[in-house]
């Protein structure tokens, strides 16, 4: 009696992980937009209000945090290039010739390697929303000090 094993449940387990994984990265680029939005917010007040700024160093601390901020915004907004599930067949047709269960088990680990590809993608541009946020957060607590 054979044990045939049915991978076609963990495939599609990863496969969804992996939509997942790129769903994040829409949304950390949601994030980065509405802090980058938030700056320009910030940056036409402080360009357009009257200020009672009697100093050039009240400035320097004032503005550079939105503009450090933006600049992250603006990396954290380059494409990704992320890694799909899909095999080019006529770059690799040695997929059309696998077995059920070596295809599956090959497009498993390939599924398996983009999400970490991904996740490391990811990461990196999260970390770019981390610093914008700070610079953010930074850039407020003067205005607020200034105010």
């Amino acid at each position: 009696m054979t044990n045939e094993q049915d991978f076609e449940p963990l495939l599609q387990t990863q496969q969804a992980q992996l939509a997942t994984v790129i769903a994040e990265g829409t949304a950390i680029d949601a994030k980065t937009l509405a802090i980058a939005a938030t700056n320009v917010a910030i940056l036409l007040f402080i360009a357009q209000a009257s200020l009672a700024v009697n100093r050039w160093w009240e400035y320097a601390f004032l503005v550079p945090p939105f503009l450090l901020s933006l600049c992250c915004n603006i990396l954290g907004l380059f494409p990704k290039k992320y890694l799909g599930s899909s095999i080019d067949l006529q770059k690799h047709p040695e997929y059309l010739e696998m077995t059920k269960d070596d295809l599956f088990l090959q497009l498993l680990s390939d599924t398996m390697y983009a999400i970490e590809h991904n996740d490391h993608i990811n990461a990196r541009f999260w970390h770019y929303c981390e610093a914008s946020m700070a610079f953010t957060a930074i850039g407020t607590v003067a205005l607020f000090a200034i105010l």
